[in-house]
């Protein structure tokens, strides 16, 4: 067994030592120190060990267009049947501003009784790769409106 398959408790260093093994970029958040962000795929993501015990892996990706608070309603029917239908990522609108929502979703992993490097790695990848399906998801149903959207 290697030390990526060796049982551990959740870190930061753990999440960036498994980003790294991918070959992935990231940055650390100089203002918290839990958070790691990267780019995927032109959406901005960020890797943060939550919960009380510090056992939670959340993984969280921003869609890169901003909505007209407008189109509130629209959005959060969307992200509901998205939420309906699948298991994860959890898919939710948030507002950021007087006029603007942001559309973001997230998976998290809880790993409080410690992690194995190999489930560390399953969890990036199945937090990209379904939060990056609901944003490509998005922009296939409102095609042509993706150029209104962003003011």
């Amino acid at each position: 067994m290697d030390s990526t398959d060796a049982l551990a408790p959740l870190s930061l260093e753990r999440v960036e030592e498994s980003l790294t093994r991918h070959g992935y970029s990231f940055v650390e958040d100089g203002d918290l120190g839990d958070i790691v962000r990267a780019r995927f795929d032109d959406y901005r993501f960020q890797f943060m060990i939550s919960g009380e015990e510090h056992g939670v892996l959340q993984i969280r990706g921003r869609w890169s267009h901003s909505v007209d608070v407008s189109r509130k309603v629209e959005m959060v029917k969307l992200c509901n049947e998205w939420n309906m239908n699948r298991i994860w990522p959890k898919v939710y609108v948030r507002r950021e501003s007087d006029g603007l929502l942001g559309v973001y979703g997230e998976l998290s992993a809880d790993y409080r009784a410690g992690a194995l490097g190999s489930q560390i790695d399953s969890t990036i990848k199945c937090g990209l790769s379904t939060v990056i399906a609901f944003f490509h998801s998005l922009e296939e149903r409102l095609g042509a409106e993706l150029d209104d959207l962003d003011c």
